[in-house]
């Protein structure tokens, strides 16, 4: 069973969207903090990082516009090389390409075609298993 990260400060958003990819075979965990996503991923490997362009800091009630891609640029700083898409409900070029350059191997809207979704998914997961299979 592969494993996910799902990381957004939304508490709804994620109980749904935990039901949904479970329903599709994944085991996911839920963090709601730039905080909490890093304690997380340093006590276990993940298949997969799906993370929410605007994050709520755990100091701040208040959500603030791209936290998450600074979540991105610090795990890429640290050499996690899992894929990791960015899940949000922003939209436009500004926000893609923010994303992008931070590090990021996808910009999916909430918006869009959720079998879309589970398609790119399956997909960046297949890749980063060929290229970690290509390194033995």
């Amino acid at each position: 069973m592969k494993s996910l990260l799902l990381v957004d400060d939304e508490t709804t958003i994620c109980v749904e969207l935990q039901r949904t990819l479970e329903a599709f075979g994944y085991k996911v965990e839920i963090a709601h903090s730039f905080e909490s996503t890093l304690q997380r991923f340093s006590k276990s490997p993940f298949d997969a990082i799906l993370v929410e362009f605007n994050l709520r800091s755990e100091r701040r009630a208040q959500p603030r516009a791209g936290k998450g891609i600074e979540l991105v640029r610090q795990m890429r700083r640290l050499n996690v090389a899992v894929p990791i898409l960015i899940l949000t409900a922003m939209e436009g070029e500004l926000y893609e390409t923010a994303s992008f350059g931070a590090g990021a191997d996808d910009f999916i809207t909430k918006t869009g075609a959720f079998s879309s979704f589970i398609s790119r998914l399956r997909a960046h997961i297949r890749r980063n298993e060929r290229l970690t299979f290509a390194d033995f």
